[in-house]
């Protein structure tokens, strides 16, 4: 048993002084004393005691994609908690439908065995179902409807692991198929998609939850033609993801999303492709023509290849320059994201009974250490001890 001691985020709000007990990998009491006279006190100065972030829609990174080998599946759970993530879930692209079931396979494999790093909970299937007009830097060669047929000879075997699934509304065969998939647990997030805000709004009434890196790779805000991008401010119901790296989405439409969804409905995403660590240059990875400048990574189109930033940058972008407060930035990394999932009964809050997976941030917004299971398992400087 030991204590962290100093301010706390959670729940929204900013606790100061206080001390949070961690006994066998999970948090046991939180107040403004300690429970008991036992426990080294650990004692956070000049930063904040955070939940674990959970990254929802991450392809990978420090070179590494979850798509290319089993291998991939523990470089990155390792190096994510480097930047303060303790949980995530594994993401694809679109790809050949034998690419698409060897990354399920591989993540039903990693996940029957132990690994050190972040926890991974489960896999988000970016495509293949998704509409060629916004297919992004996706594969149009590979894009498909989502028929019965890829249900049963997909989708049915991992249903234990599949988390989410980003589609094309418009691109269904058949909307009771969005029925079906979210009786099974899996829940409907519309992206990359030429939907009308009406498809969506029936897309909705069919089991859709949730929209892929609100604001890209979608039909528009348009005030005649309004398309998905209207619609995630429209309905209340749905929960918006959002890449907050300053090139994906001007900073006052991150503004804008907050005062229409707050931050129970806005969830910080990396979109992370793998390519953070990267100097500028011009490169050629998974038979693509890259070009990276700064944060930004494009086809030599000039479209947009994903993202480089990492989910704790993305925090400390919307509160520098979204105007959004440190305790909501880090909701929208942390609970928000868990509960779009349905994983935050155990997880993702500093309050006793929950896990101990703790991302500590100092007074720059970037990560000092992280704890996993009430271990630490990254460390950039040493919080005082006495």
């Amino acid at each position: 048993m030991y204590y962290l001691k100093g301010d706390v985020i959670t729940d929204e709000r900013i606790i100061k002084d206080c001390f949070v007990e961690i006994t066998e990998g999970k948090i046991t009491w939180v107040g403004n004393q300690k429970k008991n006279n036992h426990g080294a006190i650990y004692e956070v100065n000049d930063g904040f005691i955070c939940p674990g972030l959970t990254d929802i829609h991450i392809h990978g990174v420090n070179g590494f994609d979850f798509m290319d080998n089993q291998e991939a599946f523990f470089e990155i759970a390792k190096s994510l908690p480097s930047y303060g993530v303790t949980s995530f879930l594994a993401t694809s692209r679109t790809g050949a439908i034998n690419d698409v079931k060897k990354f399920l396979e591989g993540a039903q494999s990693y996940q029957d065995n132990s690994a050190i790093g972040a926890n991974c909970l489960g896999v988000h299937l970016e495509g293949p179902w998704i509409s060629p007009k916004y297919s992004g830097a996706q594969s149009k060669s590979h894009i498909r409807k989502l028929t019965w047929d890829d249900v049963s000879n997909i989708l049915h075997s991992f249903l234990d692991i599949i988390s989410v699934i980003t589609l094309a509304p418009e691109e269904v065969e058949d909307y009771a198929i969005l029925n079906h998939l979210r009786a099974n647990d899996i829940h409907i997030s519309a992206g990359h998609t030429n939907a009308t805000i009406e498809e969506i709004g029936i897309a909705i009434e069919y089991g859709l939850t949730q929209i892929t890196h609100t604001f890209n790779a979608m039909s528009t805000v348009h005030h005649r033609t309004p398309g998905t991008a209207a619609a995630s401010l429209y309905y209340d119901n749905v929960t918006c993801e959002i890449i907050t790296d300053g090139v994906h989405i001007h900073p006052k439409m991150i503004e804008l999303l907050y005062k229409v969804k707050n931050s129970e409905r806005m969830v910080l995403i990396s979109d992370c492709t793998g390519y953070n660590e990267l100097t500028d240059g011009e490169y050629f990875f998974r038979e693509k023509n890259l070009i990276k400048t700064g944060n930004k990574v494009t086809l030599d189109n000039g479209q947009l290849a994903g993202s480089t930033i990492t989910l704790d940058k993305g925090i400390k972008y919307i509160v520098e320059e979204c105007n959004i407060p440190l305790e909501k930035a880090v909701y929208m990394a942390t609970q928000a994201p868990l509960n779009a999932i349905d994983h935050g009964g155990n997880r993702g809050r500093i309050a006793a009974g929950y896990k101990a997976d703790i991302m500590i941030l100092n007074d720059k917004l970037t990560v000092d250490q992280t704890i996993i299971n009430g271990e630490i398992v990254y460390c950039c400087t040493s919080t005082g001890k006495k």
